[in-house]
């Protein structure tokens, strides 16, 4: 009797599944047929959720997930360089914690030189081990899309409210034939980096955030005295201003049209920094030049005979020590300039251009993305969202990093560790608690506003072939006319001819992969 009961009871549970299963796939998630990132029609992808379905998962535990996302089960791989681990687990801990049904498994890998990342997915792929999420990517990823290694998100992020708050800035360079491919996980900004020791001494007001290009000028002249120097350095200059229009990024690129601009958008640039630094004593990278075979700064240059041998071959050495008022700068250096810098010091966000165009921020990213071979995509997603613009995530992120001081250190070395890091997401909340942040000076902050209208200075990493377009050639005629050799007239109408040639065969090849 007790066997017959079992059998009874198995019919009747084997019967409850497979209703279920109906009733689980008829709600496939998917607003219409031009959403899905694979492209295939509704009722493919309902056969596709019958068998996700078969793995186990039945409408109880779909219903439950889709009204409370953190009852979501399932189980994602996420690989990341190793020597992030300090940065990145107690984020995934968070996760944890919060998604207790997601199993989260780590794979961490050697990925602390170029080109890391795009080997370690080749031999995974060749190993039909891909993880289900990448973490921290500052590789070329154009690659990778061709490769048909990644998955359009397209679909997983519809109708997500927290994603309208992420800047088109930071979306538009990893969309690839419409479809995009992955989000920003960790951001730096490039500014000026101003010594508020000097502005005092030198009785000069303190300019606003929202300052323009006539302010700085102004401004750095009046820090040149006989002991001292306009600016460290002016690096990156002349490419973020030849990136200042709607559409471009730098240098000179419309990425838009897909051409790059050299002749219009970089000339006048270069011309402005080459004004500047003609102006004696105001910029100590300029009075390093011409520098001696070897590359080092001669003794009788007029660095040398100005401020003496120390700190010759140190572009920031001037900053650093207080004989300068202002450099170009990036937070990427945040952790050694808080070491290393003798005065006090403050991030301002570039100068606009005029009164009426607003503060463009160059930014550079590194990415996070779901790979093509994902086994659960809707588990994987919530990770993804986790690390890049979700607001829960952050929030959780930014209280973290907070939480740290200078004290603290990884594995015994005395390297800081991050006490910050710049969201993706402009979403008030975010906003509001990464001001709350008691490591971060009014400058910082301000600089992360300015990064809702963000220009990309890293195209390296997502224009398709930039390694074949940029070229030891161009790299020189640019060299030439930074360091005074050559016009900028002269030089970027021949740059113009030569990277647009490359850049239209480099993406002829790229979108016919990526139409396969």
């Amino acid at each position: 009797m007790k066997r017959r009961f079992q059998r009874l009871m198995s019919v009747i549970f084997v019967m409850t599944l497979v209703v279920a299963l109906f009733v689980g796939c008829s709600k496939t998630g998917k607003d219409s047929e031009d959403n899905t990132p694979t492209g295939k029609t509704d009722t493919e992808n309902k056969e596709k959720d019958v068998k996700a379905d078969d793995k186990g998962k039945d409408a109880t535990t779909d219903d439950s997930a889709q009204a409370n996302p953190y009852e979501m089960a399932g189980k994602v791989v996420i690989a990341y360089p190793e020597g992030e681990a300090a940065e990145i687990i107690p984020v995934l801990d968070a996760f944890r914690a919060q998604y207790p049904n997601i199993e989260v498994v780590d794979e961490p890998f050697p990925g602390s030189y170029w080109g890391a990342f795009n080997e370690y997915l080749t031999q995974k792929a060749a190993a039909n081990a891909m993880p289900d999420l990448m973490w921290l990517d500052w590789n070329e990823f154009a690659p990778q899309v061709a490769s048909g290694y990644v998955m359009p998100l397209n679909d997983l992020m519809a109708g997500d409210e927290e994603a309208t708050y992420v800047p088109s800035g930071m979306t538009d360079p990893y969309t690839y034939g419409g479809k995009l491919y992955a989000l920003p996980c960790q951001m730096n900004a490039m500014g000026i980096t101003m010594n508020l020791d000097m502005l005092e001494e030198l009785n000069i007001d303190k300019p606003s955030y929202d300052w323009t290009i006539d302010e700085f000028e102004e401004i750095v002249k009046k820090a040149i005295t006989s002991d001292s120097c306009g600016s460290a350095t002016l690096e990156d200059f002349d490419q973020v201003y030849s990136a200042q229009e709607d559409g471009y990024y730098y240098p000179a690129y419309d990425y838009v049209n897909k051409k790059f601009n050299f002749t219009e958008k970089w000339v006048p640039a270069m011309n402005k920094l080459a004004e500047l630094r003609a102006v004696p004593g105001l910029d100590a990278w300029a009075m390093k030049y011409p520098k001696a075979e070897d590359g080092s700064t001669p003794m009788d240059s007029d660095y040398v005979l100005k401020f003496g041998e120390a700190g010759k071959d140190d572009n920031h050495y001037t900053f650093k020590n207080g004989i300068s008022l202002l450099c170009t700068n990036a937070t990427w250096n945040d952790n050694w300039m808080r070491n290393e810098t003798k005065v006090k010091w403050d991030y301002w966000p570039y100068p606009r251009l005029d009164a009426n165009t607003p503060v463009n921020t160059p930014i550079h990213v590194d990415a996070a993305y779901i790979t093509s071979t994902s086994q659960d995509p809707e588990a994987a997603f919530q990770l993804l969202k986790w690390l890049t613009y979700g607001l829960e995530g952050n929030l959780q992120r930014l209280d973290i990093f907070e939480a740290r001081g200078d004290k603290d250190v990884v594995d015994g070395d005395t390297k800081l560790l991050k006490t910050w890091f710049i969201p993706c997401t402009q979403h008030p909340d975010v906003i509001t608690k990464f001001e709350q942040n008691s490591h971060l000076t009014e400058g910082f902050k301000a600089l992360y506003k300015s990064t809702a209208n963000s220009i990309r200075g890293d195209i390296n990493k997502i224009v398709p072939g930039f390694g074949a377009i940029f070229n030891d050639e161009i790299w020189q005629m640019l060299g030439d006319v930074r360091e005074g050799r050559k016009n900028a007239a002269d030089v970027a109408p021949q740059i113009d001819s030569k990277v647009n040639a490359a850049l239209e065969e480099q993406l002829q090849i790229f979108n016919e992969k990526i139409s396969k």
